[in-house]
């Protein structure tokens, strides 16, 4: 049997087809892959942006010792709308008292920029002593927070 020396076994270009092809199907996967991820730091990105914008100052605050309750002040300075979440009140003596959603009343859920608004916490669950200073910490459903000190 003789063999014949002068053909080929494929040409150049459907050789360099034969390569996209398989280049392109191997790609596949990957880029399915990475869209996902790139999806996933989007969120990320876009929810680290609203912490960024979003800043409160406490304007006020007052306890009162004889009904037990606390009105606090507070306004949006930032950007993106807020909701208050926690409220931490400490007491000279190193008391922490915790206060969330339910435990205080607003008179708005949401607050705009530039807005104020008055949260009311009825019942303490302390009495606040004449000339003690407490420290009010209030902070958002995105963690931001503000410091106020006040002597009752």
């Amino acid at each position: 049997m003789k063999i014949s020396r002068d053909r080929t076994a494929l040409s150049p270009i459907f050789a360099s087809l034969i390569m996209l092809a398989v280049v392109t199907l191997l790609f596949v996967p990957v880029f399915i892959w990475s869209t996902g991820l790139i999806g996933e730091t989007q969120s990320f990105w876009e929810a680290s942006g609203l912490i960024a914008t979003e800043r409160i100052v406490i304007e006020e605050a007052n306890l009162k010792g004889g009904v037990l309750s606390c009105n606090i002040y507070v306004r949006n300075i930032g950007k993106t709308a807020i909701i208050i979440d926690n409220i931490f009140i400490s007491s000279p003596d190193g008391s922490l008292y915790i206060y969330n959603k339910p435990n205080f009343s607003t008179d708005v859920v949401s607050v705009v920029q530039g807005d104020l608004m008055t949260i009311t916490i009825n019942n303490l669950g302390f009495n606040p002593k004449k000339g003690d200073t407490y420290t009010i910490k209030v902070f958002t459903t995105r963690g931001v927070g503000d410091t106020y000190q006040i002597v009752a």
